[in-house]
């Protein structure tokens, strides 16, 4: 893609700065599908870069009778319209063919978007309550990770990205007096998924802080995403090599930032150890993103209006959690905790 813009007369310098507009992680996820299709060109004798536009029709195909859903064909196409060579009009992805071929497969297979959650708040909230995840003094840096990471997760109504982008630069990160509230800034130059979003500081409000005048709120104050990020922002300092809030635990890499993908397994780990402590069989396909939907549906059953629900999640309209996150959520009283 480099050459393909340094032939067509622009400098290395600009070139460098317009491949440096995808995330590092994106570059990546390109770089492997793309490795991927070279693969397949090669075994028909086609030239990836200027294969025809038929060819790159009978790929999307093949990955389509290989069950793979229309929107990886679309991350499919992005991939092969940026390394392939520039078409007499437009660019492979603006194709006519290409464009009714993807609105074809959406028709032939449209994605469900499942109403029901997977696992349950309630259970989760309750299983990080208890050991392995308490108390916070002693629990181990593996548990801590879990827990922060998802109490994060769930009160922010963050993407992951977002979670990755926050930093314990004190210009980026503010503890009240008293640590009754903590204000979390995404660190400077993170660009939100979808560019023309705002990316906006989180606010998390401690709930139920000492002193306790019952057993109900000193259990439900394990829950306070303040104080457990207090605590995880307290245990790495001795060893954390990075101002990213989560790093490694691992002896490894121990210290070091961590991913995206890291991130997201950390979610995922949390609500199934969550769901081991209650000895219950743990959830299958659990997803991270997943904590999107349920912590925004259990928000507005909880009363936060609709408005204030999609400002917090960076969703522009609410059509968009009304089409991809709203859930059918049982009303517990223990679900709610993090969203009254």
């Amino acid at each position: 893609e480099g050459d393909q813009f340094t032939n067509s007369g622009l400098s290395t310098e600009v070139v460098e700065i317009i491949l440096n507009s995808r995330a590092p992680s994106t570059r990546k996820l390109y770089a492997f599908k793309w490795k991927f299709f070279i693969s397949w060109c090669k075994e028909r004798q086609l030239d990836p870069v200027n294969c025809p536009v038929a060819s790159v029709l009978e790929f999307l195909q093949n990955r389509l009778s290989d069950g793979l859903s229309p929107s990886t064909l679309k991350v499919y196409v992005a991939v092969i319209s940026a390394f392939h060579a520039p078409l007499r009009v437009g660019t492979l992805g603006t194709h006519p063919l290409i464009i009714r071929f993807l609105r074809g497969a959406r028709r032939m297979r449209p994605a469900i978007q499942p109403r029901v959650p997977t696992w349950d708040l309630a259970v989760v909230l309750e299983g990080l309550s208890l050991a392995p995840f308490e108390p916070l003094d002693k629990v181990s840096e593996k548990f801590l990770s879990f827990k922060v990471a998802f109490l994060l997760a769930i009160a922010s109504l963050k993407r992951v990205g977002a979670l990755q982008a926050l930093t314990v630069a004190p210009s980026c990160l503010e503890f009240a007096p008293g640590r009754v509230r903590a204000i979390l800034h995404p660190r400077p130059g993170y660009v939100t998924k979808v560019p023309t979003n705002i990316a906006r500081s989180i606010i998390l409000q401690a709930f139920h802080p000492p002193p306790h005048v019952s057993a109900d709120q000193a259990k439900l104050h394990l829950l306070c995403p303040v104080w457990a990020l207090e605590a995880y922002v307290h245990r790495t300092s001795g060893w954390r090599k990075s101002d990213q809030l989560f790093v490694y635990f691992g002896l490894s890499k121990k210290g070091s930032l961590v991913s995206k993908q890291t991130i997201s397994k950390w979610i995922v780990e949390a609500i199934s150890s969550a769901y081991e402590v209650r000895n219950l069989p743990s959830p299958l396909l659990i997803k991270a993103h997943s904590t999107r939907g349920v912590a925004s549906s259990r928000a507005l059953l909880a009363g936060v209006s609709l408005q204030e629900v999609c400002d917090a999640a960076g969703w522009a309209s609410p059509h968009t959690f009304i089409k991809h996150y709203s859930l059918d959520l049982p009303s517990t009283p223990g679900s709610q905790v993090l969203m009254s």
